[in-house]
């Protein structure tokens, strides 16, 4: 390895450190995001009980099988939560290196640079979602597919597969990687059928070309494509595959409403049951990819045709999320593809690849989201368009070393100023919406389901107050904290509570072991206040009865549970805490 390429590496590995860094900072600050409230208290349950299976609804199971572990380990934070999608996404700027035989020294350091950087991928590698996860390991596998390929070396298809795999199981939109990869391929070969023309060729020889040349590599390869297949499907079925024990039927497919699942759920085995007898394996390979594809279709692909959203506007919001959070990359990444496009030989394949890809994902996610302002869907545009974006960085770069080269002091000055102002803007997008303002409406990346406001400090009392108790922790009063299932296979601590309506305030009840208990009406709310619990919560539409009951031991603290709604009133008990 030369110098040249010696410096690069360093380069990368540097930016690698800062990514980490950057994605690691005051992880735990925020509070969490009704999304990560929810998620993280399956977790939590899975932990305590050894018992998961695949709830479509959250996505996959990958984040439940790091997380439980790291809980028992480190304990149930916001920062012990976020840890595993911080490293995944902070470790993503490595990927540049294996791009390295396709583009230049300076091309692989700005993409190294734009994956550290971009306010994106930052904010949501600090956000225990499965988007970053998913991104990065499809990613990491469209590398290996591209090295497989320009080495024509099998052994690549097994780390691209695996890597699917894995992403796979952080959440099922891998899938629609799959059918942007094949997109782009048409689009690119769209590309050479073109030029064969002005190369005097006909475009039917060049065709038949590159489907002989195609045929040849998967005959030249068939036993690395049967192993990574195999590969895949083993990864797939490990990673959803039930842990402990199964449900009933009903709650097993409770996403397939008015549908019965083909699987017979009480004779299924789970992971545990198939090791300690092998001959249950192949009964759990069916069983857990049959059930997962039924349980996919159900919760995301026939609502998305029995009941299509509002696409144009999904498509305007995430349009304008994108150039507004990504605007220095969204920028690069047009003039990126706008000069491999005109005023190169022949486009570049990796370039102009990687542009339909991103193109693609800002058509198609709109269609296939089920929330409006769903920010955490541009991951999986602006992570393609780093590609093109990075070329576009790297020629600005090549026109300041000419110039420097040539003498021309205005050129290398105009090149060094508009180089500031793209990175220089790109940082500060980055601080203001991860650490200046991660919770703010005005943050182009926060969703409404972000409690907004400074909730951390009555939650770290909360959890204090907890600790020195003994019986009832918390009390949650009003008709729109009290919603008791009466069906014990759904009930979620707290039983008595309207979960959903008080998220995220499970999770923390969970991570701080808080005995809590509900008080629909008057009568119930003085006995639950004879007890002195140290905490009592309420929507802030119906405080007035505690109000009038409470002492004045207890301090009221008004929280926004959602970004500009959903008032909380917190009565804590100030005089235990000091």
């Amino acid at each position: 390895m030369n110098v040249r390429r010696d410096r690069t590496l360093l380069a990368v590995l540097g930016l690698t450190v800062v990514s980490i860094v950057l994605r690691l900072a005051f992880l735990g600050s925020r509070v969490a995001h009704w999304d990560e409230g929810r998620v993280a208290y399956w977790i939590a349950d899975y932990a305590a009980s050894g018992e998961t299976f695949y709830r479509p609804i959250i996505h996959g199971p990958l984040l439940h099988l790091v997380n439980a572990p790291l809980f028992e380990l480190l304990g149930a934070t916001d920062f012990v939560m976020r840890l595993f999608p911080a490293l995944v996404g902070g470790f993503l700027p490595l990927a540049a290196l294996l791009f390295r035989h396709r583009l230049r020294d300076e091309t692989v350091v700005s993409l190294a640079l734009l994956l550290a950087l971009n306010p994106v991928l930052l904010y949501f590698s600090r956000f225990m979602r499965s988007d970053i996860l998913a991104a990065t390991f499809s990613f990491f596998a469209f590398a290996c597919f591209v090295r497989a390929i320009d080495f024509d070396d099998g052994r690549y298809l097994y780390g691209a597969t695996f890597a699917l795999a894995v992403g796979f199981g952080a959440k099922e939109n891998v899938l629609a990687y799959l059918f942007a990869f094949v997109g782009a391929t048409v689009l690119l070969l769209h590309h050479r059928l073109l030029f064969a023309r002005f190369a005097e060729q006909s475009p039917m020889a060049v065709l038949r070309q590159y489907l002989a040349w195609a045929l040849g590599s998967v005959v030249r390869h068939a036993r690395s494509i049967a192993g990574s297949v195999a590969l895949f499907l083993v990864t797939v079925t490990y990673v959803y595959a039930p842990r402990g024990s199964l449900p009933s039927q009903g709650l097993y497919y409770r996403s397939c409403s008015g549908y019965d699942g083909y699987f017979d759920v009480a004779a299924a085995p789970t992971l545990g049951e198939a090791l300690a007898n092998p001959l249950e394996l192949p009964h759990l390979f069916a069983f857990t990819l049959g059930s997962t594809a039924e349980l996919y279709g159900c919760q995301w692909i026939t609502p998305r045709t029995d009941d299509p959203n509002p696409y144009l506007e999904y498509l305007g919001e995430m349009a304008l999320i994108t150039a507004e959070s990504s605007t220095a990359l969204v920028a690069l990444a047009l003039v990126g593809f706008a000069v491999t496009l005109y005023a190169a030989d022949r486009p570049d394949d990796l370039v102009s690849f990687s542009f339909y890809w991103g193109a693609a994902s800002l058509v198609g996610y709109p269609f296939i989201t089920d929330i409006g302002g769903s920010a955490w869907l541009v991951v999986h545009i602006v992570l393609p368009l780093a590609i093109p974006a990075a070329y576009g960085l790297g020629i600005l770069y090549r026109w300041g070393r000419d110039a420097q080269l040539d003498d021309d002091t205005v050129s290398v000055a105009l090149v060094v100023l508009l180089g500031i102002v793209l990175v220089g803007s790109m940082a500060w997008t980055g601080y203001a919406t991860s650490f200046a303002d991660p919770k703010s409406d005005d943050n182009p990346l926060v969703q409404y389901a972000q409690p907004s406001g400074d909730v951390e400090p009555t939650l770290t009392d909360m959890r204090t107050l907890a600790d020195q108790n003994e019986g009832t922790d918390v009390v949650l009063y009003g008709e729109h904290l009290y919603n008791p299932t009466g069906n014990e296979e759904l009930e979620r601590r707290p039983t008595c509570s309207n979960w959903f309506n008080s998220l995220p305030l499970p999770w923390y009840f969970e991570a701080g072991e808080m005995n809590v208990n509900c008080a629909p009406d008057n009568g119930t709310l003085e006995s639950a206040l004879a007890e002195n619990p140290p905490v009592v919560i309420v929507h802030a539409d119906e405080r007035g009865a505690v109000d009038e009951r409470i002492d004045d031991r207890y301090e009221a603290r008004v929280h926004l549970m959602r970004t500009f709604d959903t008032p909380f009133v917190f009565y804590v008990d100030e005089s235990r805490l000091e």
